[in-house]
């Protein structure tokens, strides 16, 4: 029985999710869950969404992605880090509000995944490649973690570098912090209905043999 009230995906959505494409089911229904709370992720919960992570794709296998977990006390070491990273750069003391916030960064989530780019050198893939394989690790931890039924949001804070963070990170000359992924418990049910169907055209375009450049056709 259909719910009326609730939308059908679209039709080309639909298709995609079809039996045989029934694998992809989660890449569709996965949401950004920004309220979590206890439990975090048991230990098996989070090896396996580690070890999704490592999955990207990595040209070389320079694994140049590193990944640093906060969980319990440990959060107070990040969020003092941030606070000390911001007032680091500060041209004048940061006002209470402001620190506030920034510390509490630390605490809206019971286990945090920080995601560290860690570029090596290499004469055939250049820095800013290895940087955005890094990158591709914040959606592969997410979408594990959705898979698994943990709530899981990808964050960030307006300075992501400073004396305190790269002390606290062990971070080398070459390595910059990307942001991190919130893990816990979702505290309200997640909608598990595929994402609203974007228009193809509006991103995609197929370049001919001619030379013409397209839109991509739509159903």
């Amino acid at each position: 029985m259909t719910d009326a009230s609730v939308p059908a995906a679209p039709t080309a959505t639909r298709r995609v999710l079809g039996t045989r494409h029934d694998s992809l089911r989660v890449m569709f229904e996965r949401r950004s869950v920004p309220n979590v709370a206890e439990p975090a992720p048991n230990d098996e919960q989070l090896r396996a969404i580690l070890a999704a992570a490592t999955t990207v794709p990595d040209h070389g296998q320079l694994r140049p992605w590193r990944f640093v977990v906060i969980a319990g006390a440990a959060r107070d070491v990040f969020g003092d880090a941030l606070v000390a990273a911001a007032q680091e750069q500060a041209i004048a003391p940061l006002p209470p509000a402001a620190t506030d916030k920034l510390r509490g960064k630390a605490f809206v989530a019971p286990m945090l995944v920080v995601v560290i780019a860690s570029p090596k050198p290499s004469p055939k893939v250049p820095e800013w490649e290895q940087v955005v394989s890094a990158s591709c690790t914040g959606y592969a931890l997410a979408l594990a973690a959705h898979a698994l039924g943990v709530g899981a949001v990808w964050k960030s804070a307006p300075v992501l570098d400073g004396t305190a963070l790269r002390d606290a990170f062990g971070l080398t000359e070459a390595e910059r912090v990307l942001g991190w992924i919130n893990l816990g418990a979702p505290v309200h049910e997640v909608d598990r209905r595929p994402m609203s169907e974007v228009e193809l055209s509006s991103v995609v375009s197929v370049l001919h043999g001619n030379g013409d450049r397209v839109p991509y056709p739509e159903d």
